[in-house]
Order: structure tokens, then C-alpha cells, then sequence
């Protein structure tokens, strides 16, 4: 959104943006009001969130919080915070090519480099099944592509 709001800005300067141009402002506005009620209900429930994650990842068959013979539960407890947060703070502003830009491709690096790829892919698919516990279905819409494009991005 503020991209695009940057973008607009510069293109329609000293004329009026076309009805294209403000197509996706429009798009944004009619969404606000699902994407702050999503926004809330995850900062609310983030420990309930995190703990329902963790939960549903030490039910899987691999062992997700271990890298050989590390433990890494208190990585992963910090990682997967942090990222339900960027995540919806990218909801709450339509921003997913900023954190696709800022957050992924670095954190692509570091997941390559611990050969974390496959625990990756299904890490960022639980947290999908998860987060729809706690959101409507037009909530869970909005971050569920974010998620979506965690799991393609740092499991490639």
C-alpha cells in the first residue's frame, strides 16, 4: 500500500490519477475494516498463536525443532514471532512485495545455509491450517498468501 501510494504519488504528478491508478486505493479501502479486525485478533491471540504452532508442529512425524542434534525451540519460538507479526503488519498494509523484499530474501540466505528448506515447507504450511482457528474466513483470506509465499520462497 505505501508503495503503491509512493508509486501513484510520483506517476500522477501534476495530474489527476486515472480511475486504473486508483483502483487498488479503492481495493485497499473496501478491505481496511477485514484487515484491522485480522490485524487485532493476531496481536490479541499471539501467544495462543505461537503456543498452537508449536504444538501442532511437535505433533508432525519430523522433528522440526531439532537440527541434528541441536534444539532450536527457542529459535523457532523467536522466528516464528517475529514473523506472525511482519506477516500481519504486511496484511494490515497490503505490503507484500515490501516483506517479500525486506524480510524473505534475507532470511532465505539463512535458511539455505542451515539446510532448513524442508522443515521450511512444512513449518509455513501448519501455521496456515493454525492461523484459520483464529480468524474468519475473509481474515484468514488476506494473510493466508503471505504464508503461501513464506513456504515457496524458503523452501526453494
Amino acid at each position: 500500500m505505501l508503495k503503491q501510494l509512493t508509486n501513484l504519488s510520483i506517476e500522477a504528478d501534476a495530474r489527476y490519477a486515472t480511475e486504473t491508478e486508483l483502483k487498488f486505493l479503492k481495493d485497499y479501502l473496501d478491505s481496511v475494516e477485514v484487515r484491522i479486525n485480522a490485524y487485532e485478533k493476531i496481536r490479541d491471540q499471539e501467544t495462543e498463536i505461537i503456543q498452537r504452532w508449536e504444538v501442532v508442529k511437535r505433533n508432525q512425524k519430523e522433528n522440526l525443532f531439532h537440527m541434528g542434534d541441536y534444539d532450536m525451540t527457542e529459535i523457532c519460538h523467536r522466528d516464528q514471532t517475529n514473523n506472525l507479526r511482519l506477516a500481519a503488519t504486511a496484511m494490515l498494509l497490503d505490503e507484500l512485495d515490501r516483506f517479500r523484499e525486506g524480510l524473505l530474501i534475507w532470511y532465505k540466505t539463512i535458511v539455505k545455509s542451515y539446510k532448513y528448506q524442508a522443515y521450511a515447507k512444512v513449518n509455513y504450511l501448519l501455521i496456515q491450517d493454525v492461523i484459520r482457528l483464529y480468524l474468519s474466513f475473509d481474515e484468514a483470506e488476506l494473510i493466508i498468501p503471505i504464508f503461501q509465499l513464506n513456504q515457496t520462497i524458503l523452501s526453494s
